[in-house]
C-alpha cells in the first residue's frame, strides 16, 4: 500500500520538478535579454505621450482604448522580460492600466489591437508598431 501512495505522489512531484526547471531556464534566459537603461529618456517620454494625446493607450473594456489620462510611459513589452526601452516599447498608461498590465507580457492580439487603435490618432508617416524585445545575446 505505502508503494502505491509513494508512487501516487512522485508523478505529480516529477512533473513539478520540470516545470520548475523551464520555468527558470525561461527567467534566466530573460534576464540576460534585459536592456542595460531601464527609464525612458525625456525626450522619449515626451513624444510618445505627445503620440497618444495625453490619452491612455492600454485596453479598456470590450476591447475599446482606455479613456483616461496618461500618467506613466511603460514598456509594452515589459522590461523584466526582455523588453527594450525605446519609442516602440513605449505605450502611454494611466495608473490603474499600469498597475494591472504588471509584468505580463501582452498577447499577440493586444498587440495588433494597439497597433490598430494607433492608426486612428497617429500621423501617416508616425511609427504605428509597438512592442519589441531585446535580442539574446
Amino acid at each position: 500500500m505505502f508503494d502505491g501512495v509513494l508512487a501516487a505522489a512522485a508523478v505529480p512531484g516529477l512533473g513539478l520538478l520540470v516545470l520548475g526547471i523551464l520555468a527558470a531556464v525561461v527567467v534566466c534566459r530573460d534576464v540576460r535579454r534585459r536592456d542595460p537603461v531601464r527609464r525612458f529618456t525625456r525626450q522619449q517620454r515626451r513624444e510618445g505621450m505627445a503620440r497618444a494625446a495625453g490619452q491612455c493607450e492600454m485596453e479598456a473594456g470590450f476591447r475599446r482604448r482606455c479613456s483616461r489620462t496618461a500618467e506613466h510611459g511603460d514598456h509594452f513589452y515589459p522590461w523584466s522580460k526582455g523588453g527594450s526601452t525605446s519609442l516602440q516599447n513605449f505605450v502611454a498608461a494611466c495608473a490603474r492600466c499600469n498597475r494591472t498590465k504588471g509584468a505580463r507580457i501582452p498577447s499577440p492580439g493586444q498587440q495588433e489591437r494597439t497597433e490598430r487603435r494607433r492608426r486612428e490618432y497617429v500621423a501617416p508617416d508616425g511609427l504605428v508598431g509597438v512592442g519589441e524585445r531585446q535580442p539574446l545575446p
